[in-house]
């Protein structure tokens, strides 16, 4: 299949570059290094090709051993508004 040229966000233009990618799944988020992606250069969209996708699926349903952790704390604004 071959890659969209187009942001089908903004139109702006798309380059192939490497990021760092986080999946929402379930309750759980999980994160990837190294991720090839499509990126805009208008608004930054973020478009992965479906093998990518289903690369991460794979990789989450199967639970490998994680490169490392990350803790993060997690804060409820409605908290602190009145």
């Amino acid at each position: 299949m071959p890659n969209p040229s187009f942001c089908g966000q903004c139109g702006g233009g798309l380059v192939r570059q490497t990021i760092t990618h986080q999946q929402p799944w379930g309750e759980d988020l999980y994160e990837f290094e190294n991720v090839p992606a499509l990126v805009c250069q208008q608004c930054g969209e973020v478009w992965l090709e479906a093998e990518i996708g289903q690369l991460i699926e794979s990789v989450i349903k199967r639970q490998p051993q994680p490169k490392r952790y990350h803790q993060v704390p997690v804060f409820s604004l409605a908290e602190f508004t009145s």
